[in-house]
């Protein structure tokens, strides 16, 4: 099977990025009071509201109110997705395990987005964390779903969560469809 590849992490993160800069970077300014939000991308601050808090960008709302979105970006397999993939451990290597964002992530909506086979368009699903947290580990629940393990070189793993389950579970998570602005 090989070593695990850090490169493989620094490309997934490369093309999140660019999916991010060109499709949700102009939903993000239409959505915003006054186009305002802030990818957290450099910067010690960037750094610590990343790994401590599982934010991705900061998003303003109407009235000054503040939203914290952590964003999870999935490649087209060629098919529809029926599942999340939740994090639980983002390194699972003995002697630097650390637990996943599943568990310490303050954000405020996890945007999961699937791109879709024009790779110019995203089906999200917009789901309120804090309640998926709490109906995630509510008696111990996440330990009925299937592990999966990345090939990275933390081996990171994520429990595999059928949507329907959460849709069911948490009737407030919305869908949203969102393609690259076209500009002329």
């Amino acid at each position: 099977m090989g070593e695990p590849n850090m490169n493989n992490f620094y490309e997934d993160d490369s093309w999140q990025r660019q999916v991010r800069n060109k499709v949700l970077a102009p939903y993000y300014k239409n959505i915003s009071d006054e186009g305002r939000f802030i990818f957290l991308d450099k910067g010690k601050l960037a750094t610590r509201l990343q790994r401590e808090f599982a934010i991705d960008t900061i998003l303003q709302g109407k009235g000054n109110s503040v939203f914290g979105i952590e964003e999870k970006i999935v490649r087209w397999p060629g098919y529809k997705y029926t599942a999340y993939a939740l994090e639980t451990m983002s390194c699972t290597i003995s002697g630097r395990e650390k637990k996943g964002w599943m568990y310490y992530s303050t954000c405020d909506y996890l945007l999961y987005c699937f791109v879709q086979s024009d790779l110019v368009s995203i089906n999200a699903h917009l789901i309120p964390f804090k309640k998926l947290q709490d109906w995630f580990f509510d008696g111990d629940r996440y330990t009925y779903y299937r592990s999966s393990y990345t090939e990275q070189i933390n081996r990171t793993e994520t429990k595999i969560v059928p949507i329907d389950d959460v849709w069911n579970a948490i009737p407030e998570c919305k869908e949203l469809f969102i393609t690259e602005a076209i500009h002329g």
